[in-house]
């Protein structure tokens, strides 16, 4: 029935806006069809305005020529009355007459009969106007005069000159129905009349007669002073206004009656498709999931049979899948309930609030650790039963819980009291809802305190091993400094004694063995560097400053040869340690060491790779070069040269430093002999 009603009220509006648009449409046809014709009205008014000046003008212009003919200036003679009749002939006058200045009449011809054509000569017109106006001197026109046979004559008048002197007129006269005024009635649209008033209000020429509803317009002839008046019946106008608008209420009625008729057959199958509607839906609701039902073969009730079958469908599909998740979640719960329980280490389940972490649920091995079952330790603050009796713990514990709460994950190494006591534990927390809410947490307690205890010995030990390399190298070293002087001493004394040449070779033997110990000494030091050495410790290092002190100590210590570096050397930075140096002294060294020629020439350049991401060191030498074979083994640790007496460690601490400072070392052959050893590492940002 709201349906029903919401139609009709619809229809009544429709048919109030249709009746409105009609009755606003009639009234703006009317306004616009009037203005259409006030200007037409205007525009003819205009134009009979205009025609009567030019064609009065032209009547003028054509008696003021004839005026200059001599012959009209002798009165009453035959040449005077000639030129009247060749005026009268070559215009479309209908007469006309000479007037002495005396005001007599001495010549005189028009279309009339014989008898009365001669009939003015001799009469007396100096007390007409006209004669009066074109004396003084003017083309003057006159106001229509009625005759006896019911013409309106005008008559245009303009002086005869003679020496300079008026001596008469020249009168010629038209007749203005016949002439000029009906020819201008005929060119009006249809309904138009023309009615024309002589300066006195008198009409002069009407066409039909006006009404005082008309439509009109008027102008004024300049030349006359005559009034030019057209107008339009408006009845003329309003008969195709009432007929449009008759034509339009009748079609709106015709429209209307339809679309009720229309209306109420749609009414009538929509409503037959929406019980079908609601029955579908109160199935649904019954709980007849998957129903479908049909509905009207048109494509919008086509889209709604569709939509309900495909919601029945997915609602039948979702409770089935529901019903399938509900069982997949008990078995997750379940399986989680059996993780649970089945972790080795502690694990709790904690609510946040403001009375601190909540225990909502602890595992077995929780209660085996830290000595609390599960109906003593649920409901209450975990950091209340097992963080020791220390503020600077509490104040931790409370730093995690506000973390956890913040849906941060926590990883935090804790001490906490267990059942034997306090002991290390790596303590993780995750929110069990990190979507939504982080106030409900796991947390898991993995125990290290063995772990911690381990590398504490190991850290222990580590510093005496350092320590008893410092105290053992610094002895050797003190002890080798004696070996080196005493070796010294003895070669000195032999110098001077040509017949001493072996006792020469063994002091020399000693003090090549001197500074090989020396130099595995220096070597064990950088190698026990590098294995104590944290990451931490890595930073920009200078690799100018690095090359140049190597160079100069290795070319200050060596005698028989000649250590040079190509310069500038790129003022660029890597990430290091202290002992980049350590570097490219052992591969210095190993150059000189290893060199078969009596002067040994090692030269290290130095180049940017790329675009300047990695610099590139280059180590050549003149010696015997490195078979291909031992090129990929030269770095192991313990590596030496078939001729070498030295400890086999310096490339394999080249290698673990550069590995180290994330670069790579190689062996190339040199050019045109030698070997060229290359280092590559990376630009410190």
């Amino acid at each position: 029935m709201k349906l029903k009603r919401a139609f009709l009220f619809s229809l009544v509006l429709v048919t109030a806006v249709l009746l409105g648009a009609v009755v606003l449409e009639h009234q703006a046809k009317k306004t616009t069809l009037y203005a259409q014709e006030r200007t037409e009205v205007t525009r003819s008014a205009e134009y009979i305005d205009r025609s009567l000046e030019r064609d009065l003008e032209s009547l003028k212009q054509t008696v003021s020529v004839a005026a200059t003919n001599p012959d009209l200036t002798r009165h009453g003679s035959d040449a005077q009355h000639r030129a009247l009749v060749t005026l009268l002939n070559r215009s479309t006058f209908a007469g006309a007459s000479v007037v002495a200045a005396d005001g007599t009449v001495t010549s005189a011809v028009s279309d009339t009969s014989p008898e009365t054509r001669r009939e003015p000569i001799g009469a007396d017109f100096s007390d007409r106007e006209y004669i009066q106006r074109a004396l003084a001197g003017e083309t003057y026109v006159s106001d229509p005069v009625r005759t006896d046979s019911e013409s309106d004559i005008v008559t245009v008048s303009t002086p005869i000159h003679r020496d300079g002197r008026v001596v008469g007129t020249l009168n010629a006269a038209f007749r203005l129905d016949d002439d000029l005024l009906v020819s201008f009635a005929d060119t009006l649209d249809g309904g138009q009349q023309l009615t024309v008033y002589s300066r006195d209000g008198e009409v002069i020429h009407a066409s039909d007669d006006a009404s005082p509803q008309d439509v009109g317009h008027n102008t004024t002839i300049l030349q006359t002073g005559w009034t030019v008046s057209v107008t339009q019946s408006r009845a003329a106008v309003e008969s195709p206004i009432r007929a449009v608008t008759a034509f339009q209420i009748g079609s709106l009625l015709v429209v209307l009656g339809a679309l009720s008729g229309l209306g109420l057959w749609v009414s009538r199958r929509n409503n037959e498709q929406f019980d079908r509607l609601l029955a579908g839906f109160r199935a649904l609701e019954s709980g007849r999931y998957g129903i479908e039902i049909t509905l009207d073969d048109a494509a919008e009730w086509q889209q709604i049979e569709d939509g309900f079958n495909r919601l029945s469908r997915t609602i039948d599909a979702s409770r089935a899948e529901r019903r399938a998740r509900e069982r997949a979640i008990e078995r997750e719960r379940d399986r989680f309930e059996a993780l649970f329980e089945g972790v080795p280490e502690p694990v709790v389940s904690v609510e946040l609030t403001g009375d601190g972490a909540i225990l909502r649920d602890v595992n077995q091995a929780f209660e085996q650790t830290f000595g609390y079952d599960a109906e003593t330790a649920l409901g209450r603050d975990v950091n209340a039963l097992i963080v020791p009796d220390d503020e600077e713990l509490a104040v931790s514990a409370a730093a995690i819980d506000d973390e956890a709460a913040d849906g941060e994950q926590v990883t935090r190494e804790v001490k906490r009291e267990a059942r034997d006591g306090i002991r290390d534990f790596l303590f993780r927390s995750a929110p069990i809802n990190a979507a939504d809410d982080a106030s409900r947490q796991f947390g898991v307690y993995i125990d290290i305190t063995d772990r911690n205890e381990y590398e504490n010995r190991l850290r222990e030990q580590r510093d005496n091993l350092d320590l008893l390399n410092q105290v053992v190298r610094h002895d050797i070293r003190n002890d080798l400094q004696l070996v080196t002087a005493y070796a010294d001493f003895l070669a000195d004394g032999y110098d001077d004694e040509p017949e001493a040449s072996i006792e020469r070779t063994y002091v020399e033997t000693i003090r090549e063995s001197a500074a090989h110990a020396v130099e595995l000494t220096e070597t064990a030091r950088s190698l026990a560097d590098v294995m104590l050495a944290e990451a931490d410790d890595q930073r920009p290092m200078s690799l100018q400053h690095a090359i140049e002190a190597e160079v100069d100590k290795i070319d200050a210590e060596t005698g028989d040869a000649v250590v040079t570096a190509d310069r500038p050397i790129p003022a660029v930075s890597v990430t290091a340690n202290d002992l980049l140096g350590s570097v490219f002294r052992n591969l210095l060294s190993n150059a000189v060491q290893h060199n078969d020629k009596d002067i040994s020439e090692v030269r290290l350049s130095t180049s940017l790779v790329g675009d300047g991401d990695a610099v590139r060191v280059r180590v050549a030498d003149n010696g015997p070069g490195i078979p291909d074979t031992r090129k990929d083994d030269i770095f192991g640790k313990g590596e030496k040269g078939l001729e070498s007496n030295g400890t086999g460690l310096g490339l394999y601490l080249v290698r673990t430093l550069v590995d180290l400072y994330e670069g790579d070392v190689w062996v190339e052959d040199g050019n045109p002999r030698g070997a060229v050893f290359v280092v590559e590492l990376p630009v410190a940002d």
